[in-house]
C-alpha cells in the first residue's frame, strides 16, 4: 500500500518518491487510487510552485529537410511528409512573433530549428539579433531548441540574451535507439550538460506514447532528475502522416494524467510543462492536468501542428484560480553581457 501522506510530506521537502513507490503508481487503475494520486501530486506542486502557471510559446524558425532520423518527426528528410520547408526566419520576423505571443500571456518564447545543430555563423548572428530584440522589447524569457549544440556556441548565444536551452532526451536511454537512429542518447545528454555549464535554464523532457512502457517512463524521469534539468516538457505523441509512427495511438486520457502525476512525484521541484499532443490525447480531460501536478502549458501552435484555442486555454487557467507567471525581465532594458 502506498503511504500517500508520507509521499506528500517528502515531496514537499523536495524528496522524490522511491523506485518501489513509482512502480506502484504506474500500476494504479482504481478510480479512488487515481484520485488520491492526483491530489498528492497537486499538493506537492502547490507547495513548490504555488498557483502560478508557466507559459511558453514557440516559433518553427527553420523547417523541413532535416538530415536527422527521429521516427516521430515529420521534418526528417528520411520521410515523405507535408511538413513545411523554409530557411531560418530573420530576426525581425522572430521578434514580431514573440511580441504577439507576449501580448497573449506567454512568458517564455522559444526559437526552434531543425537540423543536427546550428553552426553557421550567419544563422547564429541572426539568432543573436533576435534574442536581443525579444529580451529588450518584451522582457520574455528567451529559449531555443537548436539540436546538438556545443558549449562554445551556447555561450555565444547566452551572451546575446538567450536565457534557456530546450533539448529533449525524447525517451529513456534503453528505448532511445528505437526512436532516434542518427545520433545517440549520450549526444543528447552532452548538449544538456553543455547548457548547464554555461549557466542556462535547461528544459528537457520527452514524448510519450511512442511504444515505450511504464518502466521506460520511470527511467526517463530518473535520468532527468540525475541531470538536474530545470523544467520538463511533457509531450504526448500526435502521430504524423508519413512517419514510421503514423499509426500509433497508445495513450488514454488517464495514461496522460498518470504520467503527469508520476513525474510530479519523481521530480517534485521541477517545472512540468504540458506541450504537444495534449488536445488529442487528454481530450476532455486536458485541463485536469493542472490538478494532476502540471504547472505549465505551451500556448499557441506547436512545431508542425496547430494548437488549441488560446482564449480557451487562458479561460481555463483563470477558472481554476491560477495565474500566469510574469516574464523575468524588464522590457526595453538592454541585455547585460558579462
Amino acid at each position: 500500500m502506498l503511504d500517500w501522506n508520507d509521499i506528500e510530506a517528502r515531496g514537499k521537502q523536495g524528496i522524490a518518491c522511491n523506485d518501489a513507490e513509482a512502480l506502484q503508481v504506474t500500476m494504479l487503475t482504481d478510480e479512488a487510487d487515481l484520485t488520491r494520486l492526483y491530489a498528492t501530486a497537486e499538493a506537492i506542486k502547490l507547495h513548490h510552485k504555488g498557483r502560478e502557471i508557466y507559459t511558453c510559446g514557440i516559433t518553427n524558425a527553420k523547417s523541413g529537410l532535416c538530415p536527422e532520423k527521429c521516427n516521430f518527426c515529420s521534418q526528417s528528410a528520411h520521410f515523405r511528409t507535408d511538413s513545411p520547408k523554409y530557411a531560418l526566419k530573420d530576426a525581425d520576423t522572430m521578434a514580431a512573433e514573440a511580441r504577439k505571443a507576449a501580448a497573449h500571456g506567454v512568458r517564455e518564447f522559444s526559437i526552434v530549428s531543425q537540423g543536427r545543430a546550428m553552426t553557421k555563423q550567419s544563422e547564429l548572428d541572426e539568432l543573436k539579433k533576435a534574442f536581443t530584440m525579444i529580451r529588450e522589447e518584451t522582457g520574455m524569457q528567451t529559449c531555443a531548441s537548436l539540436g546538438l549544440m556545443s558549449k562554445e556556441h551556447l555561450a555565444e548565444l547566452k551572451e546575446s540574451g538567450m536565457d534557456a536551452c530546450h533539448h529533449n532526451l525524447e525517451t529513456a536511454r534503453s528505448f532511445h535507439h528505437n526512436i532516434v537512429e542518427s545520433h545517440s542518447y549520450d549526444d543528447e545528454v552532452a548538449t544538456i550538460k553543455a547548457a548547464k555549464e554555461v549557466g542556462m535554464y535547461v528544459c528537457s523532457g520527452g514524448i510519450f506514447g511512442m511504444g515505450e512502457d511504464w518502466g521506460h517512463r520511470r527511467e526517463l524521469a530518473e535520468d532527468l532528475r540525475s541531470l538536474d534539468v530545470d523544467s520538463v516538457p511533457i509531450n504526448f505523441l500526435n502521430p504524423r502522416p508519413g512517419t514510421p509512427m503514423a499509426d500509433k495511438s497508445e495513450l488514454t486520457p488517464t495514461d496522460c494524467l498518470k504520467i503527469i502525476a508520476l513525474y510530479r512525484l519523481m521530480l517534485p521541484t521541477k517545472d512540468l510543462i504540458v506541450c504537444g499532443g495534449r488536445e488529442m490525447n487528454l481530450q476532455d480531460k486536458q485541463y485536469e492536468m493542472f490538478a494532476a501536478g502540471a504547472n505549465g502549458i505551451m500556448l499557441g501552435n506547436y512545431l508542425t501542428t496547430a494548437g488549441g484555442e488560446l482564449d480557451e486555454d487562458l479561460a481555463a487557467i483563470e477558472a481554476q484560480g491560477l495565474i500566469i507567471r510574469p516574464p523575468p525581465h524588464t522590457p526595453n532594458a538592454p541585455v547585460q553581457t558579462s
